[in-house]
């Protein structure tokens, strides 16, 4: 099997804990509840408030997270709707969604 090693990785980790994760997993009355989230989603998602567009390196430097921590918050907020995730080219870039807005709001 051949690899496209253009993708870049927070796509393939984004891809692998969706596999993981698969979307008709997560039960119906827990899927938008915000109080299990982990302790490094809460912090992404703050770290994305006023932001339009963040890319994932700013994100490891800032937080001090690895690629594959911020996938797998990423994942769990885009699951909450808090965040969009947009192809921007051969990247993907990340925003906060009206709830993700509410959500940074009420936690301050």
């Amino acid at each position: 099997m051949s690899r496209d090693h253009s993708v870049d990785p927070f796509s393939t980790f984004l891809d692998a804990t969706s596999r993981q994760f698969p979307s008709g997993r997560a039960p119906a009355g827990d899927a938008r509840s915000t109080d299990a989230l982990p302790p490094h989603a809460t912090r992404v998602v703050h770290a994305l408030d006023g932001r339009s567009r963040t890319g994932v390196g700013e994100l490891r430097a800032e937080l001090g997270l690895t690629t594959l921590q911020i996938a797998e918050a990423v994942e769990v907020l885009r699951r909450l709707e808090l965040v969009e995730v947009i192809p921007a080219g051969a990247d993907e870039a990340l925003e906060l969604t009206a709830a993700g807005r509410r959500f940074v709001e009420g936690a301050r």
